[in-house]
């Protein structure tokens, strides 16, 4: 499921790093005037992604190394 537009509910582009602020392309610019102060939706979902991975990892590195000593 897309995130949607805060603003007119169509399938958001943008947001505000750190918040929960979504915003179409039409909309930012309008709102903004300059895209560059935004965030792209897909770039913040990456980072995310990797975020959890490295969880993830850390997480099985720990399991290993427990699994290992007993």
């Amino acid at each position: 499921m897309g995130k949607k537009c805060l603003i007119c509910n169509g399938a958001a582009e943008f947001c505000i790093k750190g918040t929960s602020d979504y915003y179409c392309k039409e909309c930012a610019f309008d709102q903004f005037g300059d895209l560059a102060y935004l965030v792209k939706v897909e770039d913040e979902a990456k980072r995310l992604k990797e975020a959890i991975d490295t969880v993830d990892k850390e997480t099985d590195e720990v399991d290993i190394a427990i699994n290992e000593t007993k």
